[in-house]
């Protein structure tokens, strides 16, 4: 940039100075939609796509990048009104301006399309779409319920499937509308009629293909608060593989195709297989730990000291017991001498001793048969341990026909720790015997 001196200075810029400041002042609009039929689609070999939008007066180039090309939703065509999004740029090469485009829609959906990023928008804010709401689909559903048109062709499809992989599985057809103004209040109807019953373990909300119009039912968002508050999980197949709705989002899982809803909802015989398969593979593993944690204990009480020597046991509990009965004795007795030596204390000329003399009497009985009972409390508590003791010894266990089989000092309780021509000895309840393998 130059600059003539004097009072009528003069600015001159260069070509990529005028270009520059001219694309500064035309990123500051920032982005846009903007409405024209396409002319001059390209699809170039670089992924790009190039075209232009026009209307009756004014030409607008516009580029599509290939980052961007790849995830559009709606394929361009010549001579069709398309909505196209993106930022005004300017490409310096040429000095031309262009939109470099990242959304197309149809022009005669634009304006379903702006209300459904406006629904979706705001429910995506409240949370609907969380993954922490997300209910579990089961695994193995025993009925099944199905919300859709009953002359529609999604309920066929549906129904071929689940029949065909799962024919054990109940089905309970809710016909709905499925389109138009009345649609939306029979559709939440029966999601509810399903929760208040509780009939069903799974619920398939399904429709086939239709235009945006047809399937716009399922974007209201009465409908989707209907889903996002049933209590049974819900499968959502609205439309084609291309079709998303807000009742996808919303629902607990979305199927592409009403056929994908029925493959989810219900397993295959091989997925049942399999899952029978790992259900017998844990049983068998909490078994087998069972089995060792008994196999442990059982080890540590055969080498407690009241297994290994359980007359000492008795014995001691026999002592304790003899300790208890003299104990008892002297202490009735010195009781009994104690009242005695008070009542020879007091005054030769009582007033009336018979009810001392009684009561002396009464509690000197009552002591003494107190006495003889807890010595035969004490008697039968050692007499039934006694009998567990011997009940669980393994002189017991021989006596049904038992034998303790051993190799050295080793108790062998496996018949894979034997080979051939090893010597064991053998303990029978009366007797012992050798022999070799």
């Amino acid at each position: 940039m130059t600059k003539n001196g004097g009072r009528g200075a003069m600015i001159i810029y260069s070509v990529s100075e005028i270009t520059q400041k001219i694309k500064k002042e035309i990123d500051s609009i920032g982005w846009v939609w903007i409405r024209g039929e396409v002319s001059n689609l390209n699809y170039h070999s670089s992924g790009h796509i190039y075209f232009s939008l026009k209307d009756e007066e004014s030409v607008l180039k516009a580029v599509i990048f290939s980052s961007q090309a790849q995830h559009l939703e709606y394929k361009l065509e010549d001579g069709r009104v398309f909505q196209i999004y993106g930022k005004i740029d300017i490409w310096q090469r040429g000095s031309q301006y262009q939109i470099i485009a990242e959304k197309v829609i149809p022009g005669e959906i634009g304006k379903f399309y702006l209300r459904f990023q406006e629904i979706k928008e705001r429910l995506e804010k409240k949370g609907l779409f969380d993954r922490e709401y997300k209910k579990v689909l089961p695994e193995l559903p025993e009925r099944i319920g199905i919300i859709t048109s009953s002359a529609g062709a999604a309920i066929h499809d549906v129904l071929k499937i689940i029949k065909k992989r799962s024919p054990y599985t109940r089905i309970i057809i809710r016909p709905t509308l499925v389109q138009g103004d009345e649609a939306a209040p029979d559709i939440i109807s029966a999601i509810r009629e399903f929760n208040e019953y509780k009939d069903v373990d799974l619920v398939i909300l399904t429709r086939g293909g239709g235009s945006i119009e047809d399937l716009w039912v399922f974007n209201k968002e009465e409908v989707a608060n209907a889903i996002f508050e049933s209590k049974i999980p819900i499968i959502s197949a609205i439309g084609h593989e291309s079709d998303f709705s807000i009742s996808d989002f919303v629902a607990d899982k979305r199927a592409a195709t009403p056929t994908e809803a029925a493959e989810i909802a219900v397993p295959s015989r091989d997925q049942l297989i399999e899952y029978i398969y790992q259900i017998d593979i844990g049983l068998k593993r909490v078994i087998k730990n069972k089995m060792q944690l008994y196999i442990t204990k059982l080890e540590s009480l055969s080498k407690s000291y009241a297994i290994r020597r359980p007359l000492s046991l008795i014995e001691m509990k026999h002592q304790n017991l003899d300790y208890l009965q003299d104990l008892l004795f002297q202490y009735g007795v010195r009781n009994i001498q104690s009242l005695r030596e008070k009542l020879k204390s007091l005054t030769p000329k009582p007033p009336d001793l018979s009810t001392q003399k009684l009561s002396l009497k009464n509690l000197e009985s009552i002591l003494k048969k107190s006495i003889v009972q807890l010595i035969k409390d004490k008697k039968h508590y050692v007499k039934n341990l006694q009998s567990t003791i011997q009940a669980t010894s393994y002189e017991r266990t021989l006596s049904r026909g038992y034998s303790i089989v051993r190799k050295g000092k080793e108790i062998i309780r496996d018949s894979h720790k034997l080979k051939k021509g090893d010597s064991l000895h053998i303990q029978f309840h009366k007797g012992t015997s050798t022999a070799k393998v």
